[in-house]
């Protein structure tokens, strides 16, 4: 009996699910490369191993990146980016910054990939993976931007870079059209901090 209602709920998975991996919560893009995503049972080392990738191999890191619309560890990435980000901020520009650094991470993430996923509508996946995309690079900047001299070098880093190479890697698009978007926001900041400073 325990076999047949097995193969029952096997044969009604979601696309990207097979009966071996569906009870543990992975897809075929889950396991088709290693595993880069944050690990809360190990924040710091984890956090240290995404900065080197990022920074060292962003294309791997990219591609092997699982392509799921769960959010849970980007979300806690972000949030955990947040801690070191507002100390940062408290001593480059007080409390209202560290405060910021500290809360604002998360819904701004959500504001931004929807601009960013305008540049690859019709891509692969959906909304949610691209967020994902935002979500790493994003929370090293968080802390990086601190530093008054390195925080344009890593946004346009960011911005040129990083997010254009991810999102035509996990939406199977090309670069020049993932590119869109993110070089305009990077391009428009770059020119409002000129012009008001």
């Amino acid at each position: 009996m325990e076999h047949v209602y097995a193969r029952t709920t096997i044969s009604h998975l979601p696309d990207g699910y097979t009966g071996g991996v569906a009870k543990r919560g992975y897809t075929r893009d889950t396991i088709r490369g290693a595993s880069s995503e944050w690990d809360v049972s190990r924040p710091f080392s984890s956090y240290l191993r995404l900065f080197a990738d990022i920074l060292a191999h962003p294309v791997q890191f990219f591609e092997v990146l699982p392509k799921v619309p769960d959010m849970r560890a980007p979300s806690l990435f972000l949030a955990f980016s947040g801690l070191p980000a507002a100390v940062a901020w408290f001593f480059a520009g007080g409390t209202y910054a560290a405060l910021g650094a500290l809360i604002l991470p998360l819904p701004l993430s959500f504001a931004l990939a929807v601009l960013l996923h305008l540049s690859v509508l019709g891509g692969r996946f959906g909304y949610r993976v691209s967020w994902r995309v935002l979500a790493y690079p994003f929370g090293f900047f968080l802390v990086l931007s601190a530093v008054p001299g390195l925080r344009w070098l890593v946004w346009i880093y960011t911005g040129i870079i990083l997010l254009p190479l991810g999102l035509a890697r996990t939406q199977e698009v090309p670069v020049a059209r993932a590119a869109l978007v993110p070089v305009l926001l990077t391009a428009a900041l770059v020119f409002a901090a000129l012009r008001f400073s």
